[in-house]
């Protein structure tokens, strides 16, 4: 079982995140099954790429009933309209993290040190580091040392590190644990 644990003090602090073996779930079906790992991720993040707002609408309807936070991409005024509980930017979008209002949860995808760095310094709570392991169009895979190098960094931050890319089996997610990444995101685990 993946529990994770979570003392958010939005009105007088940053967030203050506190974390253990995290499931982050990244989807873009509006609906899900009732059998479906889904059910226990602790984030679960709405992306996709047409009609967007539509579909974000449908998104935060159905699966606000479950207890994960919903985050939505890149749109932190969507978010905040459709009350989602966090906020997740594409590397490409870093700089926005210090515009997102401060009582969204935000993580950034990175895929260096560079973005890890530049993700923590403009204010994320959590960054998802990318491909850990062989992802369909994701290009060379990044690896558990680099995973456990970017988790080091984080440490300097007081950040957590989700680990992403390629992680479909138990046994990769007790690998990418041991290095003490505060959690796993994966889309086929979850969603296939």
């Amino acid at each position: 079982e993946y529990l994770v644990l979570f003392l958010l003090c939005f009105w007088f602090l940053p967030a203050i995140i506190l974390y253990a073996n995290m499931q982050y779930a990244i989807t873009n079906k509006t609906t899900f099954l009732a059998n479906s790992r889904i059910l226990k991720a602790d984030f679960i993040l709405f992306r996709d790429f047409e009609n967007y707002q539509a579909r974000a609408k449908e998104f935060m309807a159905n699966y606000r009933k479950l207890s994960a936070k919903l985050f939505l991409h890149n749109d932190f005024e969507l978010a905040l309209e459709l009350g989602a509980n966090g906020i997740h930017f594409s590397s490409a979008n870093i700089s926005k993290l210090s515009q997102a209002p401060k009582e969204l949860i935000k993580i950034a995808s990175t895929h260096s040190e560079y973005e890890l760095r530049a993700a923590f310094e403009k204010g994320a709570d959590f960054v998802t580091f990318s491909p850990i392991f062989a992802s369909p169009n994701k290009g060379e895979p990044k690896g558990l040392k680099a995973l456990k190098y970017a988790v080091n960094i984080a440490k300097n931050y007081e950040k957590g590190v989700i680990a992403l890319g390629g992680i479909i089996n138990t046994e990769q997610i007790k690998a990418v644990l041991e290095t003490g990444a505060g959690g796993f995101a994966s889309i086929r685990y979850f969603c296939d």
